[in-house]
């Protein structure tokens, strides 16, 4: 179909057994998104809070939540009752998970209710691209009750990394473990943060580790 398919051809006995699947798993994702909007409103509830958590509908989940914006009242409130976990590592992305989804839907309101209820320190331990440093910006910035935020990372953007200080004034505790920066890097990146007026009495820890 217009080059979205690939084709498999496979000799039974005396008939050919055609299967089909598409080229990309991500076309995959965005029709399987397209498909639930459609879906009759209790059953996308339905669905998501069956695999919220599961990881391998994470990116359609984040298609899905482009699509409608999350305006949903019982799709929110499905989003709105899973826990929450304070940390973001390896093994358990799941709340990055749902930052793509809450930055792909631009819901602020529905945001600002969620990430209220996330606990005053957090902390992350992962390897970040670009996309990530941006729901993560988008979604922290939305609360204001942070304390604490505890980061081994192998690259900070300081522009988005400000913005999270900036819009959380109760945060007074800064830990970093830079991975594979000099300590003049680290050093820099300090004296960045607390250049700021606002800032002044944040306690910053860094240290420069090897990955």
């Amino acid at each position: 179909c217009m080059g979205l398919l690939n084709v498999h051809l496979e000799e039974v006995a005396f008939s050919t057994i055609r299967t089909y699947n598409l080229q990309h798993a991500t076309l995959q994702e965005f029709l399987s998104a397209e498909e639930l909007k459609c879906l009759p409103e209790e059953k996308q509830v339905r669905f998501w809070s069956d695999n919220m958590d599961n990881p391998s509908v994470a990116m359609a989940f984040r298609f899905y939540c482009g699509l409608t914006g999350l305006k949903s009242k019982a799709v929110q409130k499905a989003v709105f009752s899973r826990p929450l976990p304070n940390e973001i590592n390896l093994s358990d992305q799941s709340l990055l998970f749902l930052f793509h989804s809450l930055f792909e839907s631009q819901n602020i309101s529905f945001t600002e209710q969620v990430v209220q209820r996330l606990q005053p320190t957090l902390y992350i331990d992962a390897s970040l691209s670009s996309f990530d440093w941006m729901a993560l910006s988008h979604c922290l910035s939305k609360c204001s009750h942070l304390q604490e935020i505890i980061f081994i990372l192998s690259n900070i953007p300081i522009n988005y990394f400000l913005k999270i200080c900036q819009k959380n004034p109760f945060l007074v505790k800064l830990t970093i473990a830079f991975i594979d920066f000099s300590i003049n890097d680290a050093k820099s990146f300090v004296q960045s943060v607390q250049s700021l007026e606002m800032l002044r009495l944040l306690v910053v820890t860094a240290t420069s580790l090897s990955a």
